[in-house]
């Protein structure tokens, strides 16, 4: 089954819904003032059984320029624009008004209905064709066809319906993209007894099925599909383009709106800055950088700021660079089409696409940004895609990062990454998250952290290493500590770098001891392997503090509670100490682990603390007992 949607738009009183009453036989006048008044407020929907493959869902929008922000609301989604003109009246402005906004919002099919036929004769008749060609001439209606119909007749009417048939025939429709997140930009919302609150909108990206758990925003409100009608039909799912109703859990009427946006929260987030391509209409007055507009988008209507990127003034006509720093967050995604207003008179004043959104001011007149939005506006997937990960530098951006900053299907993003790997564009770094990298900035990263290490090893030469979350704070703490293992890892695997421990060196460094500094070194551990449990303190062991350095990083001597020990000693006293308590599981006291040791006071209880933090012991009352490492070795 083909889902397409049909809008109507054209200028208040020119027979919008009485056209759509003749197609499918509704009225989709619902309120009393709507009825009373005999204009659209709110948008209208019903749908039309076309042929036994394709329904067509029908949106009738308001034509008043009191409720243009509705008739926005109704344009999003639309396959199929009904251009409908007046026959007794001809061109009017809403009439160009509603033209310029399907314009700036890429509607590219319609055909003109002109409404009335039987009020007027033949000769009035061809005159408001004729006006109403002048008036499309240039815009993606220039070539539609055009039907004049009565509604009071329903001459035309078959007609019209043909013509709606040969569209879809003629495979001119374009096909809603199944995104791996979904959008629904709510349009309404009510509150049904038995059934509680329920919106509605034209589902734009993705799916939305029975069960799934979803957010509205603003203010990421979580919330549960119970149920989805299409139509009017029961569904388990809704997809892209069509006019759904759905069912909620967990959220009242009260706490929802026209303008809010119902979709997953995995990649979507809102911002209030909207980086875009700005076009003014035509007839527009110019428009200088940091004016106040009325921004549109889908249901949602704020304000803000549009800030030129590229100059000062944009000319009727003209189109730029732009940040739009808007009120309020939305919720877009590259490629939506936009809508401005001026602010006083309210008037429709141009429009453009989205690349991305952002909570970051970019400034002004800047090449770098100039850029980066020239390659978004022109560039392909991949491109663009490159250009995204080289924006963080040597941060590098995982995946989801990268999703969510460019707003592109993450199904796309990962069937570029490897071509960008095998062209040696990028590289990525496996840590809790693939952590993506431009090659450039990766070697970047690299040559800055050898080169500190080049610099440590000629200032410490009798260091085996530097350690690793001293090399972390050196590069600006911008990695996680597990990120920086997994960088280093890749240099180890590149042959750049050396790990051992908790100490990491250039590859092939290696610390080379005089005769002189050798001789000494072996006489510190001789001296401290003869004194067991008794050692010097520091300063009699007669070693330059950088040798006696050398040899705790070395792990041949260890530091407890400020005394050296060699490292000989210390295990024994671990094998000595669990062989006693094996035998003796009920304890011993700290006397009976001195005269164990052959040690004093000042030793033993620095050791045994030692032992203790280790688990080989574990002070119970008066006396020690076997800790869990030790009741392990034990074994």
């Amino acid at each position: 089954m083909v889902n397409i949607i049909i809008g109507t738009s054209g200028h208040v009183d020119h027979g919008k819904t009485s056209l759509i009453k003749a197609l499918t036989g509704v009225d989709t006048d619902k309120l009393k003032e709507e009825k009373e008044r005999g204009i659209t407020i709110q948008l209208g929907f019903t749908y039309f059984q076309l042929n036994e493959e394709t329904r067509a869902g029908i949106v009738d929008v308001p034509g008043h320029e009191k409720f243009v922000r509705n008739m926005l609301a109704g344009v999003g989604g639309m396959d199929l624009v009904l251009m409908v003109v007046a026959a007794d009246e001809g061109v009017m402005p809403q009439t160009k008004e509603h033209l310029n906004i399907l314009q700036l919002l890429n509607v590219k099919k319609g055909i003109v209905v002109v409404t009335k036929k039987d009020i007027v004769d033949d000769e009035l008749l061809e005159l408001v064709v004729e006006d109403i060609k002048d008036a499309i001439k240039g815009t993606f209606l220039e070539k539609s066809p055009f039907i004049p119909v009565s509604s009071v007749t329903n001459e035309g009417i078959e007609e019209l319906k043909a013509e709606i048939n040969k569209y879809i025939s003629n495979a001119q429709i374009q096909s809603k993209s199944a995104k791996d997140f979904f959008r629904l930009p709510i349009d309404r919302v009510f509150s049904l007894k038995g059934i509680g609150t329920v919106v509605t909108g034209t589902l734009k990206d993705g799916t939305i099925s029975v069960g799934d758990t979803c957010v509205v925003y603003p203010g990421e409100r979580q919330v549960r599909v119970r149920q989805i009608q299409v139509h009017g039909e029961q569904v388990d799912t809704a997809f892209p383009g069509q006019r759904s109703a759905v069912n909620l859990t967990g959220i009242e009427k009260e706490e929802l709106s026209m303008g809010d946006l119902l979709t997953t929260f995995a990649y979507l987030k809102p911002q209030n800055k909207v980086n875009c391509i700005l076009r003014i209409l035509d007839h527009a007055p110019e428009l200088d950088s940091g004016t106040i507009v009325r921004f549109h988008w889908g249901t949602e209507e704020t304000y803000g700021r549009a800030v030129l990127l590229d100059r000062d003034t944009l000319l009727p006509g003209e189109s730029c660079y732009c940040q739009l720093r808007l009120e309020k967050e939305v919720v877009v995604a590259r490629g939506d089409s936009f809508v401005i207003r001026s602010m006083s008179p309210v008037d429709t004043i141009g429009g453009g696409t989205v690349f991305n959104s952002t909570s970051k001011r970019i400034p002004r007149y800047n090449m770098r940004v100039i850029k980066n939005m020239e390659i978004n506006e022109i560039g392909e997937t991949q491109e663009i895609i490159l250009e995204g990960i080289k924006q963080y530098g040597i941060r590098g951006i995982t995946f989801g990062e990268l999703a969510q900053d460019l707003q592109i299907n993450r199904r796309e993003i990962e069937e570029v990454i490897p071509k960008l790997k095998i062209e040696d564009k990028i590289v990525d770094i496996k840590d809790d998250n693939i952590v993506l990298m431009e090659k450039s900035h990766y070697n970047n990263l690299t040559s800055k952290i050898l080169a500190i290490l080049s610099e440590y090893h000629v200032k410490y030469p009798l260091r085996i290493g530097m350690d690793k979350e001293e090399l972390r704070s050196k590069l600006g703490s911008k990695y996680s500590v597990k990120l920086m293992v997994s960088i280093l890892k890749k240099m180890q695997l590149e042959n750049l770098v050396e790990m051992e421990g908790l100490y990491v060196s250039l590859k092939g460094f290696q610390i080379s001891l005089s005769g002189k500094e050798l001789a000494l070194v072996n006489q510190a551990l001789s001296l401290l392997k003869e004194s067991q449990f008794k050692p010097p303190n520091r300063e009699d062991i007669n070693i330059p503090v950088n040798l006696l350095e050398y040899l705790v990083r070395k792990g041949d001597v260890l530091i407890i509670g400020d005394i050296p020990f060699h490292k000989d000693v210390v295990n024994e006293g671990i094998s000595e100490v669990i062989a006693y308590l094996k035998e003796n599981p009920q304890g011993m006291e700290l006397s009976q682990i001195k005269d164990l040791l052959g040690t004093s006071r000042k030793y033993i209880v620095p050791i045994l603390e030692y032992y203790d933090g280790l688990g080989i012991t574990k002070r119970s009352g008066d006396v020690r007992i076997l800790g869990v490492k030790g009741r392990e070795l034990s074994k």
